[in-house]
């Protein structure tokens, strides 16, 4: 039956609209589905009962119109097409680098520093690909091989070599900022900054499903990056030693890529839920044992999570002993582990609390 698929895309949104007219007994509904691109959508009916099939494309137009009017664009009727492998847990022998949070005291020595280039840390999922010939697979953080959308897909089919590419992806864009294999090279002990090169000339040739994350090199960029990430209330921010290699996983402290947020993430493991309310205890793995860090509200366009589920939640900071200060819920997570309670943000003892209002 009819369907449309739309989507919004603006500064840190990019959500997607779905609707359907789909036959029930013996007339028709319209269903639809919103949600953050590449989360899992929330869904409902526009049709309490059957109608006719004249009604319900009335009422599946004057929704589609309503949503073209607030900005989103028609992208066809169809689910995005994925490749690769979705639910197979398939080792790939990659694995990231991952980085090291740093706080606030260390910004103005990293702006100062030539050695240190800034680029924008998205709010995605960490993806790394790699393209043998025409075959293009995704692999998450713990270098599994994933499903990757057949959009991303093709532009790097673009390319005659083979490739390992490394980025976060945000619904069916990939936001590429390294290169790891290029023309049969591994690129690895090459400088970061070389890498970015050749990451930038590839990105040259693609189109919007395939985009660079842009990188500053001198004070005034590293602190314009910084003001423009913050005021679009981007995630952050990542400073890298140009000269550095590319080194899997992550060191024990420091490292030659660093990350400020401007606020602070935890993956928690959910408890229970609190009652018939719409929200759940979350707790972090202290060691010897699971420690509570409080309560989180689950927005109405979230599923409950379950108890024993993985998600990840956004907050202020955190009070020792205590909770997270303004937690919000981001979603459940998949391909990560419970952090542990030591990794917090903790309110610092003489810090005023401000007025939330």
């Amino acid at each position: 039956m009819d369907s449309a698929v739309l989507r919004f895309s603006e500064g840190n949104s990019f959500k997607e609209y779905r609707a359907s007219i789909e036959a029930s007994g013996d007339g028709y509904v319209v269903n639809f589905a919103f949600g953050r691109i590449g989360n899992v959508n929330q869904s409902g009916t526009k049709t309490s009962k059957p109608v006719s099939y004249e009604c319900a494309r009335g009422i599946f137009e004057r929704l589609i119109n309503e949503k073209l009017a607030k900005g989103y664009r028609d992208v066809g009727g169809g689910a995005t097409k994925m490749v690769g492998s979705v639910n197979a847990k398939i080792q790939t022998g990659l694995r990231p680098q991952l980085l090291n949070m740093i706080d606030e005291d260390m910004l103005a020595t990293l702006f100062e520093s030539p050695a240190y280039m800034a680029q924008e840390k998205k709010d995605g999922v960490r993806r790394m690909i790699g393209k043998v010939g025409a075959t293009v697979t995704g692999v998450n953080r713990k270098g599994e091989e994933t499903g990757l959308p057949e959009c991303i897909a093709q532009e790097l089919r673009k390319f005659e070599c083979d490739l390992v590419v490394d980025g976060e992806q945000i619904g069916d864009i990939f936001w590429m900022f390294d290169v790891l294999e290029c023309e049969g090279e591994d690129l690895r002990k090459r400088p970061a900054k070389e890498r970015y090169q050749i990451a930038l000339g590839l990105c040259a040739v693609t189109l919007w499903p395939v985009q660079i994350v842009q990188a500053a090199f001198d004070r005034v960029g590293k602190r314009n990056l910084f003001d423009q990430i913050k005021a679009s209330k981007g995630e952050g921010v990542v400073f890298k030693n140009c000269d550095a290699p590319y080194t899997p996983g992550r060191p024990n402290s420091g490292g030659a890529q660093l990350k400020y947020k401007f606020t602070s993430s935890a993956t928690c493991r959910v408890m229970e839920r609190n009652g018939d309310k719409r929200s759940v205890q979350l707790a972090l793995d202290g060691g010897q044992g699971w420690i509570g860090v409080g309560n989180v509200t689950i927005p109405a366009n979230f599923v409950i999570p379950r108890a024993g589920q993985i998600v990840e939640v956004r907050y202020l900071y955190a009070y020792k002993g205590g909770s997270l200060y303004q937690p919000v819920y981001l979603g459940v997570r998949k391909d990560h582990a419970v952090d542990k309670l030591d990794t917090l943000k903790y309110k610092a003892e003489n810090l005023v609390e401000e007025d939330d209002s």
